[in-house]
């Protein structure tokens, strides 16, 4: 039975002119936030040191500056995290040895072992959100997915507004 809770938000989320977008960050938004906050307490990271050691697990060796050429996040805000990661131990500085201005960016062990820990939930928590999904509709999602993340480049440098 649907409440009036439901209507009113499926009026909000289908009432804008940009509804598919707009879905889009609320699921995003209730399966990150909580779960950014629940790190945030538990280990004593901010949102962008989180991002930073997640990158850096699948790719180490780049600058903060990819990062956030990856991620859309802001340049201080990741700048900030590899100085903070660095004096917690959990990354490791290098000054690039072709480009003097530039400092890569390497997990230590124990940047590793913090990811390990978190993960899990991280994990838990996306097979909460698409559990409503079917086998089926899962795959057709993450193709879907897939196709939205490879058209990124075309429509993200487009200037908005």
């Amino acid at each position: 039975m649907k409440t009036e809770e439901d209507h009113s938000l499926k009026s909000i989320l289908n009432g804008t002119t940009i509804p598919t977008a707009y879905k889009m960050g609320y699921v995003l938004n209730h399966y990150r936030e909580p779960s950014f906050r629940a790190i945030e307490r538990e280990y004593g990271i901010t949102r962008p040191e989180i991002v930073m050691v997640i990158f850096l697990v699948y790719r180490e060796g780049i600058t903060a500056n990819d990062i956030c050429e990856f991620s859309g996040h802001l340049k201080p805000n990741m700048s900030r995290a590899a100085i903070t990661l660095d004096k917690k131990g959990l990354i490791v500085r290098k000054v690039d040895t072709t480009d003097q201005r530039r400092q890569l960016l390497f997990l230590t062990e124990a940047g590793r072992q913090l990811h390990a820990c978190f993960m899990p939930m991280l994990e838990e928590r996306e097979r909460t959100m698409l559990a409503c999904l079917s086998a089926r509709e899962a795959q057709q999602f993450e193709r879907l997915l897939n196709k939205l993340s490879d058209h990124v480049p075309t429509w993200a440098a487009v200037r908005p507004l």
